[in-house]
């Protein structure tokens, strides 16, 4: 075919697979040319439930997720077909519409076939694209039988515990994971952000566990709302301190994520203040935020999964929460990011500096601050 080198094997091992004639339907869809190759990036959408049957999808690269009542139903990965039934209905003069949602989980690519394809089809080709996608189905439902109707149940309370250690595109990481398939690493880019309770080691050492550890669990939960709320993904939690980050890989989200990250850790900043007063606690709250290049993925090992960002983009923003100047104020931001903010929308006037600051190893970074 006329398709690129990893379409045309993967379609030809899937025809080989489910086909009585692969030949015949390869030649059609060279004849047709009614399949186009389809970019995804991370959690965008690839169809909703309702929407009108307009074709089917074979994905070449990637993991996408199907999902029906809010629940991950099924992943499908390369080699793997969605989307036949509603071709089925077509097929057989009904309008079809789709039954479920089906997004990307992190960058996918696919091979999408329109639905006009089966109508250039002669007898002989109508027949072998019958029996492919018959075939299909009938594997997919006898995968379903398979199923007992406790792992429906099971499964919510698995994804339930899930979401209490990770969320966003991370838990649909840890999902693959969890399943034992193999998690792709991907490059994204991210604002990140480390937060520091300071003198929080030193005012702990003389108090009783039960205390430390009860305004320990407000203040990291004051945290851990507000970047919810702001759009955000926490990745960890590591002692006093919190890292968090929000993706700035698309040209809508590099409008929106730079103020909400920054309304963010205002509110972190105000908050966590009135909590220190409320409580007559002699503590403060470094932040640092920058914004660079990451891999997002499972850095952990065969029984450990451990979804999170790296990169020297994370050790940079890790290095302005850590920065130890009297001219620079709590909130502490990258010239970089600095300047996606201003692009954002954000006044000048909002950022003091830049104050120059020597970090670990004598290295010298330049900090705006709030």
């Amino acid at each position: 075919m006329g398709l690129p080198g990893v379409a045309d094997k993967k379609l030809s091992i899937f025809l080989g697979k489910f086909c009585p004639d692969p030949a015949a339907i390869l030649a059609a869809l060279e004849r047709t040319k009614l399949c186009t190759e389809l970019d995804f990036v991370p959690g965008e959408s690839i169809c909703r439930q309702g929407d009108r049957v307009d074709g089917c999808w074979l994905v070449l690269e990637g993991q996408i997720e199907v999902r029906a009542d809010e629940q991950v139903v099924v992943y499908r990965g390369p080699g793997e077909i969605f989307g036949e039934q509603g071709l089925v209905h077509v097929l057989s003069g009904k309008t079809g519409t789709r039954t479920a949602d089906v997004k990307a989980v992190g960058p996918v690519k696919l091979l999408r076939i329109d639905a006009s394809f089966q109508e250039r089809l002669d007898d002989k080709e109508k027949v072998a694209w019958t029996l492919t996608l018959a075939d299909v189905i009938n594997e997919k439902l006898e995968q379903a039988t398979a199923m007992r109707s406790g792992l429906r149940s099971s499964a919510t309370q698995h994804e339930l515990l899930l979401r209490r250690f990770s969320e966003g595109d991370a838990l649909g990481l840890v999902k693959i994971a969890a399943s034992g398939k193999q998690v792709s690493i991907q490059n994204r880019r991210a604002i990140i952000l480390f937060s520091d309770i300071a003198g929080f080691s030193v005012w702990s050492t003389s108090k009783a566990p039960a205390e430390v550890a009860r305004h320990l669990g407000a203040l990291a939960g004051i945290q851990i709302n507000a970047v919810r709320d702001g759009g955000g993904h926490v990745d960890k939690l590591m002692g006093d301190g919190a890292m968090a980050y929000w993706f700035v890989d698309s040209g809508e989200r590099e409008k929106c994520e730079p103020i909400a990250a920054l309304a963010c850790v205002r509110k972190i900043a105000s908050v966590c203040k009135a909590y220190f007063e409320q409580h007559g606690l002699p503590l403060g709250l470094r932040m640092g935020l920058h914004v660079g290049d990451v891999s997002f993925g499972d850095f952990g090992a065969e029984n450990r999964i451990a979804v999170t960002l790296l990169g020297a983009a994370v050790n940079t923003a890790a290095r302005y929460e850590q920065a130890k100047s009297p001219d620079i104020g709590d909130i502490r931001i990258s010239p970089t990011l600095r300047e996606l903010m201003l692009s954002a929308g954000e006044s000048p006037n909002t950022f003091r500096g830049p104050t120059k600051v020597e970090v670990k190893h004598g290295v010298e970074l330049d900090v705006f601050s709030i």
